[in-house]
């Protein structure tokens, strides 16, 4: 039960460190997005392309 609570904490950290890195560059040179499984990350590779 505890590494579940610890992987959230690290899950949460990590997708405020990208907001963050989101709001300092140009939405054209770089996008970052959560996914939960490969699918999503396909569709979201082909958009951009």
């Amino acid at each position: 039960m505890k590494m579940r609570e610890l992987e959230q904490t690290k899950i949460q950290c990590a997708r405020k460190f990208f907001d963050e890195i989101g709001r300092r560059i140009n939405e054209d040179q770089v996008k970052y997005d959560v996914v939960t499984n490969y699918s999503d990350l396909m569709a979201l590779v082909k958009a951009a392309a």
